[in-house]
Order: C-alpha cells, then sequence, then structure tokens
C-alpha cells in the first residue's frame, strides 16, 4: 500500500485531522516524515477537553522518555501550570479518563507528577515500515528544519559553517584533537540531516612563529629521504628536538643573566629570536622561506586527508591562519581604531575591555593585546578579519566554532570584538561549543598520544610510504 494512503489511514484516526490543519495548528510537527509526531498531536487532541488545557500547549510540553519503562511519551503536569490541583491527583484522574480503546496509544500510566504513554505497536508498523521503505536513505531527515520559511521552500536553505578539528600543520594527528573533530563532525551531520546547507571548515594552525623554529630545525637537521618518506613523523621529531634546544638554551641564558653577565648578545642570536626573524620572512613573504612553509604545509594535509578518511570524516574547506591578509588585518585594526576600540600601550595595540565595558562584563572580558610592539598581529586580530571574511563569503545564518574551553575567553573577547565593531548581528550568529582537554600532553615536549590507525601500523610494517 502507498505511503499516502498508510498516513490518510492514520490521520482518519486523529479526529479526522488533514496535513494541512496539522501544519496549521502545529507549525513544527513534521508528520509526513516523522511518524511520531501523529501520536504526540494525538495524545493533545485527547487531553485537551479531558484536561481543559488548549492541545497546542500540551503538545508543547509532551516530552520523550529516557528509558523504555517509562513509555514511550511523558507529560511533566508541572509544566502545564494549572494552579489550584496537585499534579499527582490531576494525572491520577486524567488517567482514568483517557479512552479504553484508543487505536493508537495504549491507557496511559500516572507516576507522581507524570503521564507515561506507551505506543501500540501495531498501528506504529504499518506505518513506520512503508515510510522507512519509501524515504530510504532519506529517513531520519527533516529537510524542513533547515528551511529559512517552511511555507515556502523557494526561499531555500539556512545555512551554518562548523569550524572543528584545527591541528597544527607538521605535527602528527593526535588523541587531543579527536574531540573538536568527532563533536564538530557529529554536530555538523546533524544540521545537515535537518536539512541546512553545512559548510564544513578545517582552520589550520599554520602560521607563526613555531613554524621559523621548524624550519630552523630543518635546515640544520632535516634529511629529505625522511622526509618523504614520513613527513610528519620527521617534521615532528625535529620539531620536540629544536624545542628542546631552545629550553635549554633560555635557561642556559638565564642563569647568566642571574650570575650578572650581560646576555644581550645571547638573546639576539638565540633560537627564540632566530625563529623570530624566520616567520618575519615569512610574513613579508620571502619566496625561499615561504616554498619550505607551504611544503610542510601541504604535506600534513595529504596525511591528515588520510585520517579523516579512516574516520569518515570530510571537510568542504581546508582554511588556515595563513590564509587571513595582512591586508584584512589592515583593514580591520584601523577600523578598530576609527571606533576607539583599540589603543596604543608602550608601542603594543590592546583591546582594554574594562574601560569600554562597564560592570563585571568588561572585567571578565580584560584586555586582549592584538598587536605586538613589533608590529606583528596577534591570533585575535587574525581571528577577527577571518570571520569578517567568512561572513563575507558564505553570509551564514549560524557559524559554531568548536574549540577546547581553554579558549573560552579567546572567543568571547572574539565575539565582543566583532559587536563593537558594529556588526552585532553577525556576533549573534556565532556560537562557541567547548570540551575539556586532554591533560598531559605537549606537541612541544614530545608526550602527545598519536592517533595510529591500524592501517597506517600496517603500512609501516610493509614500509609502505603510501596509504590508499
Amino acid at each position: 500500500m502507498a505511503l499516502e494512503n498508510k498516513i490518510d489511514q492514520i490521520l482518519l484516526k486523529l479526529d479526522n485531522l488533514t496535513l494541512e490543519s496539522i501544519a496549521e495548528k502545529y507549525p513544527t510537527t513534521h508528520p509526513n516524515v516523522n511518524p511520531y509526531d501523529f501520536y504526540r498531536i494525538h495524545i493533545s487532541e485527547i487531553l485537551a477537553p479531558i484536561t481543559g488545557v488548549a492541545s497546542e500547549k500540551i503538545h508543547s510540553v509532551i516530552q520523550w522518555t529516557n528509558a523504555l519503562d517509562k513509555g514511550d511519551f511523558t507529560l511533566p503536569i508541572p509544566a502545564l501550570r494549572i494552579k489550584g490541583a496537585k499534579p499527582d491527583a490531576l494525572g491520577t484522574e486524567w488517567a482514568a479518563k483517557f479512552p479504553e480503546d484508543d487505536p493508537l496509544i495504549e491507557k496511559p500510566v500516572a507516576a507522581g507528577s507524570f503521564l507515561s504513554f506507551f505506543v501500540k505497536g501495531g498501528p506504529l508498523s504499518q506505518s513506520l515500515i512503508p515510510m522507512i521503505r519509501n524515504l530510504g536513505e532519506e529517513y531520519g531527515r527533516n529537510r524542513f528544519l533547515g528551511l529559512k520559511d517552511p511555507k515556502d521552500p523557494s526561499k531555500g536553505k539556512k545555512r551554518i559553517v562548523v569550524e572543528f578539528s584545527s591541528p597544527n600543520i607538521a605535527k602528527p594527528f593526535h588523541a587531543g584533537h579527536l574531540r573538536s573533530t568527532i563533536i564538530g563532525s557529529f554536530l555538523a551531520n546533524l544540521y545537515e540531516g535537518a536539512g541546512w546547507d553545512v559548510i564544513r571548515i578545517n582552520y589550520l594552525g599554520d602560521w607563526g612563529k613555531q613554524y621559523g623554529l621548524l624550519a630552523l630545525a630543518y635546515e640544520r637537521y632535516g634529511d629529505e629521504e625522511a622526509l618523504k618518506k614520513d613527513p610528519i613523523d620527521h617534521l615532528f621529531r625535529l620539531y620536540v628536538r629544536i624545542n628542546a634546544e631552545k629550553e635549554e638554551e633560555l635557561a642556559a641564558i638565564e642563569a647568566k643573566k642571574k650570575e650578572g653577565q650581560d646576555v644581550t648578545e645571547l638573546l639576539a642570536n638565540s633560537l627564540d629570536e632566530q625563529a623570530r626573524r624566520y616567520f618575519r620572512k615569512m610574513t613579508d613573504r620571502d619566496e625561499k622561506a615561504l616554498a619550505l612553509w607551504k611544503r610542510f604545509r601541504d604535506l600534513s594535509i595529504v596525511r591528515y586527508k588520510a585520517t579523516y578518511a579512516r574516520l569518515n570524516i570530510k571537510f568542504d574547506e581546508y582554511s588556515g591562519e595563513s590564509q587571513v591578509s595582512e591586508e584584512a588585518m589592515e583593514k580591520v585594526a584601523k577600523e578598530m581604531a576609527e571606533k576607539g576600540i583599540t589603543r596604543e600601550d608602550q608601542g603594543a595595540v590592546l583591546v582594554d575591555f574594562t574601560e569600554l565595558i562597564p560592570g563585571k562584563e568588561g572585567k571578565r572580558l580584560g584586555r586582549a593585546v592584538v598587536r605586538k610592539r613589533d608590529g606583528t598581529a596577534l591570533y585575535l586580530t587574525r581571528d577577527i578579519a577571518e570571520l569578517l571574511g567568512r561572513y563575507e563569503k558564505y553570509k551564514f545564518d549560524h557559524m559554531i566554532y568548536v574549540v577546547a574551553s581553554q579558549q573560552d575567553l579567546h572567543l568571547q573577547q572574539l565575539f565582543k570584538i566583532i559587536e563593537l565593531l558594529g556588526y552585532k548581528d553577525i556576533a549573534a550568529r556565532c556560537q562557541h561549543i567547548n570540551f575539556g582537554l586532554v591533560l598531559g600532553m605537549s606537541t612541544r615536549k614530545g608526550t602527545v598520544k598519536l592517533y595510529v590507525s591500524p592501517f597506517y601500523t600496517l603500512a609501516h610494517a610493509n614500509n609502505i610510504t603510501q596509504l590508499g
């Protein structure tokens, strides 16, 4: 029997309701793709004359249960806000008045201030099984939720940008990346199932002084054959080695400083300062420096894509901090200065929220440096320009950052600056989904727990350098 006929049969049992009347009375329901919506509506229609409460109000508080022994649906009676009566007494009274021979629902069970409802299996299977067969892969998706106007599909779908995973290039994918990756992919799939136009972005950590340090390490200890054989592993080992040397060097300089020695020249020629100068060459678009950095980036993305494929995760765009132009940051910096959002402090440029926003909020947001004394833009400046650029590119209705709770303050400051710049609507569309960090791991110290698939392990065992 056709799916439409099955739906019509159920509608006959629902007090002669039609799909059109349901859509008008219960606009958040979509019974043509979710049979359970029929049952919630049916319960609401039966209880309305019994309780004296409008069916729409009852429908809005009927919930799924969290355990099968509590039924398929539950009605928390206090949520109806009926004055002058005890919820448990009302539950017993309403359960007694519920029809004995209802075609879809068993007689409800009163349990304290809740009413539990059990769906009859026969009618449900008669509607659900044909629907699953008819919809195929589309079953379980609700394309209506993602429409800009459910009553007018021609207006198109809402768009969401989800930024997640975002590892640093030239470093292996480790356990600390998994949370953002899995949570972000789940959210993206959820919105996609709800009919939204989803843009998945992997915003790579691919810019900064650490890549100047890595370049120094490669120039000193790099091995072309090792790089070709296993680029990420080789670069990771170089990064750990050069960081250990840098820390030892800084400790030695600090010791000499305490002894009263002049360490000016030592600091000027330190690995840390050399890395800073190398990164400056990158920002000045030095061809040789950029060529090496680009090679590291491209090799990293190839390996990451193989890892994501094993996890069945996809991205629409591999972006990164490097993709934010100096021109875009200069434009943002100028706009912030003109609007009195930033001020200079000993050569640096900062946003002092304690001066801009009175009360607790300003104190909570504190102060944020957006440009160092040497003119180098910090992450916050880059993220401001990137966010505005994304809105210009995608015109999103919503954007989610799936980033660890360590960055809570950073993202709060970012959203507030966007608001202070006059883009309150854009700020309101942004959301931070956070999560806890995996403690005790540091890429710099080499203490991370690497994610290695069984396929990758097998490839190494057979000396295979290219994964399919």
